[in-house]
């Protein structure tokens, strides 16, 4: 379920004096995040549901009884799947002018926005933090994403015409420009398992590469 944005600027800094209308949202999400405990997630690779031949069950460290869901175990032959999808993937993508990049991924920073307060509840039920560790978390998500794309417009995609050798004899010039690798892979760790993901999975595919990301086993 989306929400509208919140009408105060979310942020570490601001944590400290939230107006009324966060609590109350918070516990709606919260509420909701409730009803979704117990759920089976599966992985995704290449845009499709991908079970396993084992799961593991994922409980809350608030209480030990709550079943938040059941997660795919992925073997070696899953992150080959993954890995050959991505790569699948990565020419049309690199093939994407940068600023077509950074609109869709802008449009992800967006989404963020709107589900910042289900994000949040989630994350209060999983790693255990407060409201406003995971408001806050939650929303420099989607600020880390945006960061990736400013700094890619402001320099104009990281190509640059170089100063040119000081040879007498023949013309050598120089230029700098940012390519793509191929395929990242990113593990975000448990303490910060939304913002860093966000944050290097933006910083690779803005730079046209692809990526397969996995998740830490406590935060699945």
């Amino acid at each position: 379920m989306t929400n509208p944005p919140a009408p105060f600027r979310l942020t570490y800094a601001t944590m400290f004096d939230p107006p009324a209308d966060l609590h109350q949202r918070f516990e709606v999400s919260l509420a909701r995040a409730h009803r979704r405990r117990g759920a089976e997630l599966p992985m995704s690779v290449g845009g499709q549901d991908r079970g396993a031949e084992q799961w593991a069950q994922q409980r809350s460290p608030i209480q030990r009884d709550w079943l938040l869901g059941r997660f795919p175990l992925g073997t070696a032959a899953d992150a080959a799947a993954a890995v050959a999808a991505a790569a699948q993937a990565g020419p049309g993508w690199a093939a994407t002018p940068y600023g077509e990049r950074c609109r869709l991924l802008r449009r992800a920073a967006s989404l963020i926005d709107e589900q910042v307060f289900e994000l949040a509840a989630a994350l209060a039920l999983e790693v255990g933090k407060n409201r406003m560790e995971a408001l806050g978390e939650a929303q420099e998500t989607a600020d880390l994403i945006r960061w990736y794309c400013d700094q890619m417009d402001e320099h104009a995609g990281f190509d640059r015409v170089l100063p040119n050798d000081p040879l007498t004899s023949h013309v050598s010039r120089n230029r700098t420009r940012l390519k793509p690798y191929g395929v990242w892979a990113v593990v975000a760790p448990f303490n910060f398992p939304q913002a860093l993901a966000g944050g290097p999975i933006a910083a690779a595919l803005v730079a046209g590469n692809t990526v397969v990301f996995k998740v830490a086993s406590d935060t699945a």
